[in-house]
């Protein structure tokens, strides 16, 4: 019986690597403030928490059929998810982040290091599974004709929006009518420069 085995340290299972691995992405999307924002307001619809359950398990998977895949792929997923679940078109970069703690936990795990998921787990605990707060935000919404507006909301700790501050409307400028000269040749009339 050899002693030198007993010392050294039990290697995690691949059940238990694939477990922590997808603790950590659900962390790391749970940590995300722009997904809290879309849940909380349910832009996913009624179901919009379960679809980041979704988004966790379909990033497992993607690892799963490409062990292959960077933090650029992860990153493309998130991006796509919020538009297409969400209605969410995200400007800011704030999934750079996200994918790259979602590699880390990916490289940390396969090498049977749990530290970055357990750290999550209990920044998690401590909040007693309540969400990140969201603090301000620039949102970016879309209007009934699919063009996109930007908002500048500022979030309280109770999730309302300052609305005192809103931007009174402008009234549309009239057109003027197209001017048609006496040989059927409609005028171009150009912007008047002052100054």
């Amino acid at each position: 019986m050899s002693t030198s085995t007993a010392a050294q340290p039990v290697a995690a299972s691949q059940a238990e690597i694939q477990d922590k691995f997808e603790q950590g992405i659900w962390h790391s999307l749970f940590n995300w403030a722009n997904l809290t924002i879309a849940i909380k307001n349910d832009w996913g619809g009624p179901d919009s928490s379960d679809k980041r359950d979704w988004l966790a398990g379909a990033i497992s998977e993607i690892f799963a059929s490409n062990p292959e895949t960077d933090a650029e792929d992860i990153e493309v997923v998130l991006l796509q998810v919020l538009e297409d679940e969400f209605g969410v078109r995200l400007e800011d970069e704030t999934e750079v982040p996200v994918a790259r703690d979602i590699i880390k936990i990916r490289k940390e795990t396969l090498e049977g290091d749990f530290s970055t998921v357990e750290e999550l787990q209990a920044k998690w605990a401590a909040r007693q599974g309540k969400e990140i707060g969201t603090g301000n935000v620039k949102v970016e919404e879309r209007d009934q004709e699919g063009e996109w507006d930007s908002v500048d909301e500022e979030s309280d700790k109770d999730g309302d929006v300052d609305m005192s501050e809103a931007p009174a409307l402008a009234a549309p400028k009239e057109k003027p009518a197209p001017e048609v000269d006496e040989d059927g040749f409609t005028k171009v009339v150009g912007k008047k420069r002052h100054g």
